[in-house]
């Protein structure tokens, strides 16, 4: 695509979406932000999203492409497979966004758009082989390989979230998968839960809107519960970020998400696990380090799926 030609963009998640005129080179204008309401349901999220496009695409100027970051796996037809909204699973995304503007459509799941995005535009630039890692309400992921996005036979590719960590009774389960996944031990709801479980353990009460950053925030203060419980999560993270090196053998590695938010408090015992769960003739070879786009990363990975596509 050449730069004189427009992308409408959109990061449709769960809870918010976003959408945006940009183009190529990653430069863009506005970003129009909607908060889904509670118990809105697949249907009518769309709507307001497909609303909210078309009065993007009233501006003057070339639409030549969409781009879609949608969070949560999506068939190469542009079908959705999952998500944990009610309502979107089956719908047919790319027909609706074709339907609404009349261009063609390129759709990716956020993993994947948030590996094109920090490739493109942030962490990752310079790099060839690169592995994303979004560790936040979920654990997601995408793998640039030759300076392209990896999708796999089915468009289904670094479903890291899902890899099987643990298993038997012990396992914990969370959301849609099988129980003993990386996304069940070491997201942001993960730590949330274990260190909620260890505060009721010491007969404290659990704050309002308990998270990720309370358990992170008090382990940086000593409190011996919540470094136990972020060492853990951590070293869950370690043994997934290992075995990505292991599989794809990347020159950097990029973690976003909420959780990485946590700076140094992850970041150094996250390097030191990695060294102890790869081989020797893999230390070190991989920088690990956090996003730069931060939430921006998955629309400003539309934009480049777009351009790409386009």
């Amino acid at each position: 695509m050449t730069n004189d030609q427009d992308i409408l963009a959109f990061d449709v998640g769960g809870t918010r979406g976003r959408c945006c005129l940009a183009r190529a080179d990653g430069t863009h204008g506005d970003v129009i932000g909607l908060a889904r309401a509670p118990h809105e349901d697949g249907a009518r999220w769309l709507a307001r999203l497909l609303e909210a496009g078309r009065d993007l695409n009233k501006a003057p100027g070339k639409r030549r492409v969409v781009g879609v970051s949608f969070g949560g796996p999506v068939a190469p037809d542009g079908r959705v497979l999952s998500m944990h909204v009610p309502g979107w699973e089956k719908v047919d995304l790319a027909g609706a966004m074709a339907g609404a503007f009349g261009l063609p459509v390129c759709i990716e799941n956020d993993g994947n758009t948030g590996a094109l995005g920090e490739h493109r535009f942030g962490a990752g630039r310079g790099t060839r082989y690169m592995a994303f890692l979004n560790s936040s309400t979920g654990i997601g992921g995408g793998v640039i390989l030759d300076g392209k996005l990896y999708r796999g036979a089915h468009g289904l590719a670094a479903e890291f979230g899902h890899m099987v960590m643990r298993t038997g009774p012990d396992a914990p389960q969370y959301a849609a998968g099988k129980p003993g996944v990386l996304e069940a031990l070491a997201s942001g709801p993960a730590i949330a839960r274990d260190g909620a479980l260890a505060l009721r353990g010491l007969g404290r009460p659990v704050p309002a809107n308990f998270g990720a950053k309370h358990v992170f925030d008090a382990a940086r203060n000593g409190e011996a519960w919540a470094v136990e419980v972020r060492d853990r999560a951590v070293e869950e993270l370690a043994r997934g970020v290992a075995a990505v090196i292991c599989a794809y053998d990347p020159e950097r590695v990029v973690i976003g998400g909420g959780v990485s938010l946590a700076g140094d408090a992850l970041f150094e015992p996250l390097r030191a696990g990695v060294t102890r769960f790869v081989p020797h003739y893999l230390e070190r070879k991989a920088d690990i380090v956090p996003a730069a786009l931060g939430d921006s990363a998955p629309l400003m990975g539309a934009v480049a799926a777009a351009g790409e596509r386009g």
